[in-house]
Parts: structure tokens; sequence; C-alpha cells
């Protein structure tokens, strides 16, 4: 008997292997299973075929009900905002190299604790894919307890889920370094970090590393934490500008964070870069074509997307899962907001 049927971890049980173990023809099986009428079955033996196919959790498939395989040809991918332009990058290198390996993606946004558990549900309580890629999680998320119950072959993207044993991620803490050099290079002495939330590990990592290359520079830094959003941006970088002496050099952790902080600079006075140098990261085309050129940091996203990609579909065909961090460094755009510092006074905060 094989594993599926003995309800072991292993392969997804098929339908088949459902109907063998409860002794009913494959039909029948599929008939109590998927609630379509036709035939008359006694309740005992609807009973058994139903806690058969919770005990082997058995997922009926959306897209191949029916066949002797519960092979999706598809992965599923959870990103928290279908608005953020970094995000778009990295699924899209998801769907190159999944569709050059056979399968197609199917996209979920994960926009809340409900909706997320709602479209993991849809995407493989229903069998509807062989594997999930992972670019939503937050710490206490009820999706991380599904994550590891579950034999559904899963790969964490950019956020790094410790212990998983199976994230793909970029080095943020180079890309935080860089930033600070290049404000050094500058100049400027007094230098600011907008910041997103600290719970997410990459916004901590990029934070990590520009304090860590302020600091040895003995520059002083001061820091605002928003959420990525524009209006996050908008509203941290008039607290920053606030302050008794405030930051000449500015790096934003986010490309929609930065739209608003150039926004919020121009409120509150400020030319970019005459008076304020700002350095994002993420490089996207709209930083080309805002008030001030935006200076940023490249990261390799379409890789990130592809590396990913490629990690959970070995996994879907019998591979190990791993942990792997791109070796492709960071790389500094520089365009028109950043700057020498007017002023370079050293007034410590």
């Amino acid at each position: 008997m094989s594993p599926a049927a003995r309800g072991l971890p292993g392969r997804p049980a098929r339908l088949i292997d459902v109907a063998r173990s409860a002794g009913v023809h494959v039909s029948t099986a599929s008939r109590v299973i998927n609630g379509t009428g036709g035939l008359a079955i006694r309740p005992e033996t609807r009973e058994r075929i139903l806690e058969t196919a919770e005990r082997m959790r058995y997922r009926p498939n959306a897209i191949a009900r029916g066949l002797k395989t519960a092979t999706a040809g598809a992965i599923g991918m959870l990103v928290p905002s279908l608005r953020n332009p970094v995000l778009s990058e990295i699924t899209r290198g998801a769907f190159d190299r999944a569709w050059e390996r056979g399968y197609v993606v199917l996209l979920a946004e994960d926009s809340g604790a409900s909706r997320a558990v709602e479209a993991y549900e849809r995407l493989v309580g229903e069998g509807r894919i062989d594997g999930i890629l992972v670019a939503s999680t937050r710490p206490g998320s009820p999706l991380l307890e599904r994550f590891a119950s579950d034999d559904v072959p899963c790969v964490f993207v950019n956020r790094r889920q410790p212990g998983s044993g199976r994230n793909v991620s970029m080095r943020e803490e180079d890309a935080g370094r860089v930033a600070a050099e290049h404000l050094l290079s500058l100049g400027h002495r007094r230098l600011g970090h907008l910041a997103g939330p600290q719970e997410l590990d990459t916004a901590h990592r990029r934070r990590d590393g520009f304090v860590a290359a302020a600091l040895a520079a003995h520059a002083s830094t001061v820091e605002e934490e928003a959420p990525f959003e524009e209006r996050g941006g908008f509203e941290a970088m008039q607290r920053l500008l606030r302050r008794r002496s405030p930051p000449t050099g500015v790096f934003v952790s986010n490309i929609n964070q930065a739209v608003g902080a150039m926004a919020g600079a121009r409120v509150a006075g400020r030319r970019v870069p005459g008076d304020l140098s700002l350095i994002g990261y993420d490089d996207d085309p709209v930083g080309e074509y805002l008030e001030a050129a935006l200076t940023t940091i490249a990261m390799p996203l379409h890789e990130l997307g592809s590396v990913a990609a490629d990690s959970l579909i070995d996994q879907v065909e019998g591979g190990e899962p791993r942990d792997l961090v791109l070796e492709t460094p960071p790389a500094l755009v520089i365009r028109g907001s950043t700057a020498p510092p007017a002023d370079t006074a050293m007034d410590p905060d």
C-alpha cells in the first residue's frame, strides 16, 4: 500500500487512493466527495468515504479533478500588495521561470489575516496548486502554522521565515550599507533613515546595514518607522524634518515611501537635493520622473522571483527545501536627488 493510501506524509493523496482505502469504486468516491447526485449511496458508505478522505488529507483538484493524478501544473503566490512595483518585478521573475518549466502561477493578495487564510484555502485547500511562493508573511500570521503542518511545498520569498529552511532572499544589509556609504561620500554627517515596519525582516535588515555603516563612520543617525506606502513616507519625512537637528541625507526603505517622502520634504519647505538628499531602496522607472530624479539602490528582483520559482518547483518534483541568498550585489543608481550638503556643520541630534 502506498504512503498516501495509508495517510502518511509523501505525495498528495489521489482520488483513486481514497477509493481503494475506503473499498469503493473511484466514481463512487468522486460523487460523495464532490457532492454530485445520480447514485444512491448508503449512509455508512458515504461516512466511510468522507472519513477516509479526511484521514488522508485528500484535496480535490480544481483543475484536474477526475484525473488519476493530483498534479495541477500550477504554483501559487501570495503577495502583500498588488500596488507595490517591487513585488510586480519579483512576480514577473517567478512567472517567467515557472512558464519555462511548464507551470503557471496563480496570484493572490494577502491584504489581512482573514483574507490571507481564505486565499490560502482557495489555492491549497482546493488542490489548485502544487506548491506556493509566500512573499507576505508577518510574525504571528495564522498562516505560519498552516505552512508548518501542511505537506504542500512552499518557499518564503524576500521575507525570511526563521527556522523554515526554505527562504530565498537578497542582501538587504548590503543595500543599507551602500546607501549610507553614498551619502557619507558626498559629505553628509547627519543621516536619517525612513524605515519600514521593523517586524518585517527585510525592513530591519536594511536598517541594520545603514546604521552600522553610519556608526562606523562616526556619523549621527535618526530614524522614523512607517508603513510601506506613500502616506507613511509623507508623514514620516515630516517628522524627521521637525527634529531639532534634522538630517541632511535620508535613506528611504521603499519606493512607495520615497514618493511620499519627496512630497513631505516639499511641504516642509526643503529642496531636494539642495537642502536634503534622498536615496531610495528599489529602482523603478517612476523614480526617473519625480520632481528630483530619485537616486536608488537597485536589487535583483527579477532574479529573486526566478530563483524562488526554481526552488519551489524543485521541491514539487522531489527535491529538498533549502535556504538561498542571492549573491548578486545591490547596485547604486545615481540620479538627481543626492548632492553634497549645503551646510556641513556637525550638530548631533
